[in-house]
């Protein structure tokens, strides 16, 4: 299982020529990491002298980017076996027109499954990104560094995973669930930009000389 290897050898793996990890596990595993920057962050200031009256809130904000982080890790091995579902369905014999047509369905069904992953990890990264913007205002000063790089982590796993989704919709023959998909990306985009310029970009301005 990818996850369970080190992370030199996930590295490795991903330079390989091998077919997967590929893009969307990538971008799973930058997101499981961003959750969990944040999380160590909510973690050393819960209890700090100082940030008693926002104890309740980080312990909802880390028990919610624990949950996050979970289901990216579980969606860095989701999008590879999504991957194997698509090259499996080219790789259907298509020697006479029933064949082609079955072929071409399993394509079509191969596709929107391979959507799925990526897309999850959009909408998980961009729930992650709103936990972090409630986080940012009570989180030690010490620690807003690591909020930050947890902020630009998401992001990167939202667009990125997004470029995944668009490359198995450009396959796709259903023109109103290509529609809806796509307006359903530019909206997770667009929310994820304007967390991670609020939260990251902002706590860059606050430390910028």
């Amino acid at each position: 299982m990818l996850t369970q290897l080190s992370l030199a050898e996930f590295a490795d793996r991903t330079a390989a020529k091998e077919p997967t990890p590929g893009g969307g596990s990538v971008a799973a595993y930058v997101g499981t990491v961003g959750a969990a920057l944040g999380a160590m962050a909510a973690r050393f200031t819960e209890g700090k002298k100082g940030f008693e009256e926002h104890r309740s809130a980080l312990a909802r904000e880390i028990d919610a980017l624990d949950t996050l982080r979970g289901r990216l890790t579980e969606l860095v091995e989701a999008d590879a076996a999504a991957y194997s579902t698509v090259t499996g369905a080219y790789k259907l014999p298509k020697g006479t027109p029933e064949e082609k047509e079955a072929r071409k369905a399993a394509i079509q069904e191969a596709l929107d499954v391979a959507l799925k992953p990526p897309l999850a990890i959009c909408r998980t990264a961009v729930e992650g990104l709103e936990v972090l913007s409630g986080l940012a205002p009570h989180t030690n000063p010490n620690l807003i560094s690591d909020v930050a790089v947890a902020a630009f982590a998401l992001g990167a796993a939202c667009r990125s995973a997004w470029i995944n989704v668009l490359i198995n919709l450009s396959g796709l023959k259903d023109a109103e669930r290509k529609g809806a998909l796509a307006a359903e990306g530019a909206g997770l985009l667009a929310r994820a930009d304007a967390l991670e310029a609020e939260v990251g970009g902002g706590i860059t301005k606050q430390l910028s000389p």
